[in-house]
């Protein structure tokens, strides 16, 4: 099972008619309730752990979900990774040769 893809198996149900926000419980509130750990996770409470991402599109939707914060227990994750810095320096270099 590849977890960094969990959002985008859900996205089909939405597609095909079930609610966004039910779509959305389907990865979130429900499998904390499932698990038995939903006094601590699964929804934005006050008291709850504070894990949660922030995109500029559709959080289901691969094409259109741009991630710009990610927090984990409260705390900010930095987004950069070997990766992006790759992309940066050769998108820059490639920009110049137009």
């Amino acid at each position: 099972m590849q977890s960094r893809n969990l959002p985008f198996y859900a996205g089909p149900f939405a597609a095909y008619g079930l609610d966004k926000e039910d779509g959305l419980k389907l990865i979130t509130s429900n499998p904390a309730k499932i698990l038995g750990i939903d006094d601590i996770v699964g929804t934005l409470e006050v008291g709850k752990q504070a894990t949660l991402f922030i995109s500029e599109g559709n959080t289901l939707d691969m094409r259109t979900n741009i991630l710009t914060h990610t927090f984990i227990q409260g705390r900010e994750i930095s987004l950069e990774s070997h990766q992006t810095e790759l992309h940066k320096r050769y998108m820059d270099k490639y920009k110049l040769q137009e």
